[in-house]
Parts: structure tokens; C-alpha cells; sequence
């Protein structure tokens, strides 16, 4: 198979597998299609078709055959780090502006502290699940991370599905995965970039680099957009101006030290809000539809289940429960004493809790980094699986709350 051939024999196997599972066992009421997406990644990988069938998993997936893919999985994470920068400062429903910022903070405080508390311990009971990058207690801090994450596109797919978009709990929702997703990319930049650094001079040179790269985002190309855009009548031509943005800001934060995740998110929050519907329309079916499959392959290559073991079970059974509980708690309480009706607060608790595309992502990357090992890797992959299936399910308990 020439090299042509192979290219799109893995785009059909990448794409449709998910989607034919997710149309052929007639779950889309129950489980979203990003969920059957990180399904499909696993299914490709060692843990399920390389031990079922390892001389054409060989010569499909193998090590020699990915270098057409990596690409496109930068082209992905970048385009999605683009659209939750996006969300960032939307419009919001006044008359909650208080209880959207307990909840929000609630929502990444709590899992957060809980995460932390769990990776301390699992450092201890066990080792493999620690990176060959990291201390005990820099492998307890990106469990904490982990835990904390919201997916805002997964979250708004969910919300369109329930009809809850115009709800308050719904809006409450975005607002917390916006929040959580700013406060995620930046901790994330910030644990890369000092990872490894000894010298108080490259952390000094990359803070300043970092502080001017970010002013002029806000100050300097911010405006200029704003300026630009209104003027540009054709659609092809602000979408290459925005692909231009994305891609020369994230080449700009890798430079300098920074993951060119930030570049891609914060060239979302200089976006004018004005044209970020437009061009969410545009960009995030494919992206999520098409270019997200490859992202979560590349995902399912590094998880085989079977290494871990007990270890892995141990880590997805802990990490899960702290999770749902940190999320459903964190949220919903703050949002109850802040004055939302009890049954709304338990929805807001139970959407925001989604994990889906953003935490594959920040374990790809902590994983990368060596912050997290194969066996912490497989187990918080299966716990982001759980907690997206979930999301529904424990919603609609919620909502029957005051019926019952």
C-alpha cells in the first residue's frame, strides 16, 4: 500500500469507526459523539485491534506509519484551543453574575484540591503512575488539573441536545467550562514551561517573553482586528486571516517557550465577539467531526489498558469518583448559597463535570511532558470516558428533583 493508499485507509478506519459505532448502537440520546470518538481511539490502538489483529495493526497504526498524522493532530489541538478561546467573555443572562462566579470558581477550586489530595496518594500506593519527569508532588498537581477540567464544546453540544442552551443552568455551565478552560491552558503553559528549567534566568526570560507576548495579543492585535475584520466583506478571506492569526500565535508561544496551546487559545480571546459565531460555525463541525478523530488515535496509540493493569483500575475507579464529586460538589453548592434554586444547582453540578475533548488533550500533554506515566495515562483516559457518558444521565436525575 503506497504511501497515499495508507493515508486514507487510516482516515476512513479514524473517522467512520466512531461514528458507525455511535449510529449503529443507537446511543446518541445517551452517549455524545465525542465520547464514541475517544471510544474509537482506543479501539484502534494496542489495547483492542493491535491485540487482536497485530500484523495489520503493523502495518496500519505501527510507529513508521504516523508520521502523515502528526500534523494533523497539532492542526486539531490548536483549532480546538482556538475555539474555547472563543467562548471566552461571552454575553451572559443578568441577575447571575454572582452565582456564576462562585460557581465557576467552586467548580476548578474543589476538584482541584481533591485531585491534588488523590495524585498524593496514588504517587505513594502507585509508582508507576508517576512520569520520569516528575515528583511525587508535580504528578499530585497534574492530577489536580486533570480533575478540574470542563470541555466547553462537549458541554455545548449537551446542552443542545437537552434544550438547555437558553436555560440558567446551561448558561451557568458555559460560563464555568470558559473559566475552567482559561484557568486550565494557563496552569498547563505554566507547569511546560518550567518543567526542566534550572536556570532562574530562562524563567525570568521566558516571564518577560510570555508578559509581552500576551500584552500584545490584547493590546496590540486585538484592536487591529477589530479594526480589520468589519472591513473584509468576503468570508474566505477573514477565515485565511483568522487561520493566519492562529497558526502565527501558536508559532510565536512555542518560540518563546510557551505550548502552542496558549498561542491557539488566546488567539480565540482577541477574537472581536462579533464574528466568533461566524466562525464557530465554520470551524468547529470539522474540526471536531473530522480533525478531533486523528487527535484522539494518536490518544488511543499510547493507551494500552493491559499494562497497567489492577494499577489502571485502581487509578480510572479513585480518579472517577473525585471527579463526579468534585465537579457536582464544587459547582453546585457555591451556586446554591449564592442563591440558584436548589434543583438548578444540582444541574449546573452535574453539566459541568464533562470532560470529553479537553481532557484528552491535557493528558495527551501531560503525558508528553512526562508529568503522568502509561499507567496514570490509561486510567484518567477511561475516567474522561466516564464522566462525558455521565453528564447526561446524572442531568436529568437533577432535573426531576422538584417532580418528585
Amino acid at each position: 500500500m503506497n504511501p497515499v493508499s495508507l493515508f486514507f485507509a487510516q482516515a476512513c478506519l479514524v473517522v467512520g469507526t466512531p461514528f458507525i459505532l455511535w449510529r449503529g448502537l443507537r446511543i446518541g440520546s445517551i452517549v455524545p459523539l465525542v465520547a464514541m470518538q475517544i471510544v474509537g481511539g482506543i479501539l484502534l490502538g494496542p489495547s483492542l485491534l493491535g491485540a487482536l489483529w497485530p500484523q495489520g495493526w503493523q502495518a496500519l497504526f505501527g510507529p513508521a506509519q504516523l508520521s502523515a498524522l502528526s500534523g494533523l493532530q497539532w492542526l486539531a489541538v490548536v483549532l480546538f484551543a482556538f475555539l474555547s478561546g472563543l467562548h471566552i467573555g461571552g454575553a451572559q443572562q443578568p441577575g447571575i453574575r454572582r452565582i456564576a462566579m462562585a460557581a465557576a470558581l467552586g467548580s476548578v477550586l474543589v476538584p482541584f484540591a481533591l485531585g491534588t489530595a488523590a495524585g498524593a496518594w496514588l504517587a505513594y500506593a502507585t509508582p508507576d503512575a508517576v512520569g520520569h519527569a516528575a515528583s511525587a508532588w508535580q504528578f499530585a498537581f497534574a492530577v489536580g488539573v486533570s480533575m478540574a477540567v470542563t470541555a466547553l464544546p462537549v458541554l455545548g453540544a449537551i446542552l443542545r441536545e437537552m434544550k438547555l442552551s437558553d436555560s440558567v443552568p446551561g448558561q451557568l455551565a458555559v460560563g464555568c467550562a470558559a473559566f475552567s478552560d482559561a484557568a486550565i491552558w494557563l496552569v498547563l503553559s505554566a507547569i511546560l514551561a518550567s518543567a526542566g528549567r534550572s536556570s532562574s534566568y530562562d524563567f525570568l526570560r521566558l516571564a518577560c517573553l510570555g508578559l509581552a507576548y500576551v500584552g500584545a495579543m490584547l493590546w496590540l492585535v486585538r484592536p487591529l482586528l477589530a479594526r480589520m475584520l468589519p472591513r473584509m466583506a468576503a468570508v474566505d478571506a477573514r477565515l485565511a486571516l483568522v487561520a493566519v492569526l492562529i497558526f502565527g500565535s501558536a508559532l510565536i508561544s512555542e518560540s518563546i517557550g510557551l505550548h502552542y496551546i496558549l498561542g491557539g487559545f488566546l488567539a480565540g480571546v482577541v477574537l472581536p465577539r462579533d464574528a466568533a459565531g461566524e466562525l464557530r460555525r465554520q470551524l468547529e463541525p470539522a474540526t471536531v467531526v473530522v480533525l478531533m478523530p486523528f487527535f484522539f488515535l494518536m490518544t488511543g496509540l499510547r493507551t494500552d489498558i493491559a499494562i497497567g493493569g489492577q494499577a489502571t483500575l485502581l487509578v480510572f475507579g479513585l480518579s472517577t469518583m473525585v471527579a463526579v464529586a468534585g465537579k457536582v460538589v464544587g459547582a453546585a453548592l457555591p451556586a446554591r448559597l449564592a442563591g440558584l434554586p436548589r434543583r438548578e444547582a444540582w444541574m449546573l453540578g452535574a453539566l459541568v463535570q464533562t470532560k470529553g475533548l479537553m481532557e484528552v488533550v491535557v493528558l495527551g500533554i501531560l503525558f508528553e511532558a512526562g508529568l503522568i506515566g502509561m499507567t496514570a495515562f490509561s486510567g484518567l483516559l477511561l475516567m474522561a470516558l466516564a464522566t462525558t457518558v455521565l453528564a447526561k444521565p446524572l442531568t436529568r436525575a437533577a432535573a426531576r428533583l422538584r417532580e418528585r
